[in-house]
């Protein structure tokens, strides 16, 4: 047998078990999550997330009232976190994901922010964002495999 075929379930120091559970069940999430969002409710206030009036959502339509693009993002604190900028392939190159990274900046300063942070792949924007502000402060190579994260901010007052 070998080594990682042996390295089943078995009770440790102080009596726990820790093994993987791999998917772990719904209970299970449901505990790990909760306990981890009452923790930092108890030390720095409400979850954000849960708070719709903290979303950002920039859509660009066409003339017909299709999507055409979008933005979304979180303001926390005194941050705007872009979770996406998507603009279809046909609509790239004419102005509208600048259109809409303006827009989401400008709300963000009218809510109070000073700051913008976002995450970006090698194969999608990074010069984009460059161009208009943000700078690297991390990255991360082989994230997935054969791909680069960037990890991007910019001070927007």
């Amino acid at each position: 047998m070998t080594r990682a075929e042996s390295r089943g379930p078995q009770a440790e120091e102080g009596g726990f078990v820790v093994a993987l559970e791999n998917p772990p069940d719904e209970t299970t999430q449901v505990v790990l999550l909760s306990g981890l969002a009452n923790f930092n409710e108890s030390r720095v206030g409400p979850d954000p997330v849960r708070d719709p009036r903290n979303h950002i959502c920039i859509v660009a339509r066409d003339a017909d009232g299709r999507v055409r693009g979008g933005l979304q993002g979180l303001i926390v604190g005194a941050w705007l976190a872009t979770d996406l900028v998507w603009v279809e392939e046909d609509f790239r190159g004419r102005g509208l994901g600048s259109r809409l990274l303006a827009e989401a900046e400008a709300e963000a300063l009218r809510r109070g922010c000073k700051f913008a942070i976002l995450a970006t792949f090698d194969h999608q924007a990074p010069g984009f964002y460059s161009r208009r502000g943000y700078v690297e402060y991390a990255r991360m190579e082989d994230f997935p495999w054969g791909s680069t994260r960037f990890q991007l901010r910019k001070t927007l007052a």
